[in-house]
């Protein structure tokens, strides 16, 4: 986490990205060998051998290439005295703290992350910033689509937005309670004791 004057920043998880992508290329090499194992094999090409290292290659290079992705991707949080900012690869959030009604851990795409729970979830998504214009359903591209998913969240799993455990460089538990702290004022007020 890094501080720009009042400011605190919380960057995106790039050492788990990182690790990703070795053990992925790691994978992509595992791949390669198979595949040319079956082919130059003295006894006639290995058909499944080629078969398990090309699925392996395509597989792993498209793991790679999202991996990749996530850590070119603009994902991360700032914290300031006034507001929450969140910036993901399709849309930016400018949340005042007045307009969080709560911070939790619960699960998110199958794993712990934070969640937070708005006073008025129109709002967040009227004031919402979209950098990405696409008519795919499964993209938040316009404040319409934000709202009939924070709606839907809430209805289904009981918070407005989530924010997956494993994109930033602060863990869910952690998270959840750092933001507790900015909503609270007492970020700050550490800071200024410190």
């Amino acid at each position: 986490m890094k501080r720009d004057q009042d400011t605190f920043i919380v960057e995106k998880n790039r050492q788990r990205a990182f690790w990703a992508l070795v053990i992925v290329g790691f994978m992509a090499l595992v791949s390669t060998v198979l595949l040319l194992t079956g082919l130059l094999s003295r006894s006639g090409i290995l058909w499944t051998v080629v078969w398990l290292g090309a699925a392996g290659l395509i597989g792993f290079g498209a793991s790679a290439a999202m991996v990749i992705q996530t850590m070119r991707a603009p994902w991360h949080l700032a914290l300031s005295p006034t507001h929450l900012m969140l910036h993901t690869p399709t849309y930016r959030l400018q949340v005042p703290w007045p307009n969080i009604a709560g911070i939790a851990v619960d699960e998110v795409n199958f794993r712990h992350g934070c969640v937070l729970i708005f006073e008025d979830p129109a709002a967040v998504a009227r004031e919402a910033h979209f950098l990405v214009r696409s008519h795919r359903p499964d993209l938040v591209t316009n404040s319409q689509t934000m709202l009939a998913r924070m709606e839907d969240n809430y209805d289904k799993l009981g918070y407005h937005l989530g924010i997956p455990g494993r994109i930033l460089e602060k863990g869910p538990e952690e998270l959840a309670e750092l933001l507790t702290q900015a909503r609270t004022g007492r970020l700050w007020e550490q800071e200024g004791k410190g």
